[in-house]
């Protein structure tokens, strides 16, 4: 990667396992600090532990959701942009979920399957525009 990226602290919420760790892979082998969770209560306390500069999250967390996430960060007026992921499609488990996602703060949306390099820029978007 490009040498004057700017590194991220990223904080990856998933509770599939292998997408969590494949994300964290990914990201970390493009220059950035990488966190990863399994639901928003893990989530909550990596935040408070170590601020990061965006939360990515899936919106389908088990028996959570990402919503209970956004709205945690959003009670406590916490300024950390979170990108919502979900699979496409549309009803209540593709494109209506992001809509969702994005009335309910997250900086941005972007469905599954991506490209890393969109999810990258997407990312170095939200904090952009975060540190405004």
């Amino acid at each position: 990667m490009n040498s004057t990226k700017v590194t991220h602290r990223i904080l990856v919420v998933d509770d599939e396992p292998d997408i969590r760790d494949s994300l964290k892979a990914m990201l970390e082998s493009c220059g950035h600090a990488v966190a990863a969770a399994g639901s928003t209560p893990e989530a909550l306390v990596a935040i408070e532990a170590d601020r990061p500069d965006v939360v990515l999250t899936d919106i389908f967390l088990g028996d959570d959701d990402g919503y209970a996430l956004l709205n945690a960060l959003r009670a406590h007026e916490e300024k950390i942009p979170v990108i919502a992921m979900s699979g496409g499609g549309s009803g209540p488990d593709g494109a209506d979920a992001l809509t969702l996602a994005e009335s309910l703060g997250a900086a941005a949306v972007i469905s599954k399957p991506f490209r890393l390099k969109d999810l990258l820029e997407v990312i170095d978007r939200a904090v952009a525009e975060a540190a405004r």
